[in-house]
């Protein structure tokens, strides 16, 4: 039964978030505006995302409020990294480890995402920064969504970065255990938008960092993954 609310919940996710990645510009007037965002839309479908970029932030220099073309922005440097969100969220909603999300979120994530290289970093924090320009008070549920979506997953990738490093022998450094903190505090801000088996991960990863024993952060982070190796 818990697994078909699951589903249930994640099939509203994934209509909810068709609605964000394929809706037409409601706040701009201008016709021109309107249809080069349709355009970037198009280009995103065909995974031209250099092209898309180039659209839609020629749209939000000219229209900085353009809130829509600001998260479709975000949305297209996550694909170009590899992390489709819809992909994900339709995997998520069939994985075979969909069970062990709470248990096991680090095998879970590793099953949905792309191997955490520097490239698909760099794009995430892109990805996240583009959408923290959003103020509060103008996202929609939707995009309170997919901000939580891709801070999610920026931190299952810092995480399975994390696990890369110790697993080669490695430490994890002082700025590296900062940044992983800093993400967690940032997820756990939004806790309560999504309630989806990604959350369900995610808040079993969260608590279990902040909750590893360690006299330091990088030990916490480190104490954590030490199964996983």
């Amino acid at each position: 039964m818990k697994k078909k609310q699951n589903s249930f919940t994640i099939v509203v996710i994934i209509f909810s978030f068709i609605n964000v990645s394929c809706s037409g510009n409601i706040l701009s007037s201008l016709s021109t505006q309107q249809s080069t965002q349709e355009q970037a839309q198009v280009d995103m479908q065909n995974g031209n995302y250099a092209d898309a970029q180039s659209k839609l932030q020629s749209i939000i220099s000219s229209n900085s409020t353009n809130y829509t073309a600001v998260s479709l922005l975000a949305a297209c440097y996550a694909a170009e990294g590899g992390v489709i969100l819809l992909n994900i969220l339709l995997n998520a909603s069939t994985s075979s480890s969909l069970s062990t999300a709470s248990s096991n979120p680090i095998s879970f994530s590793a099953s949905l995402l792309p191997s955490p290289t520097a490239t698909v970093l760099a794009q995430m924090v892109l990805a996240t920064n583009t959408m923290a320009t959003i103020p509060a008070a103008s996202m929609t549920s939707d995009m309170q969504l997919q901000q939580q979506l891709l801070l999610s997953i920026y931190l299952f990738l810092q995480m399975q970065s994390s696990l890369a490093i110790l697993q080669a022998g490695g430490t994890i450094s002082a700025a590296q255990a900062t940044q992983i903190f800093s993400t967690i505090t940032n997820v756990n801000s939004l806790t309560g938008v999504n309630s989806s088996v990604l959350n369900q991960a995610i808040s079993s990863l969260t608590s279990g960092v902040s909750g590893s024993a360690g006299g330091t952060q990088a030990q916490q982070i480190t104490n954590y993954l030490t199964p996983y190796i």
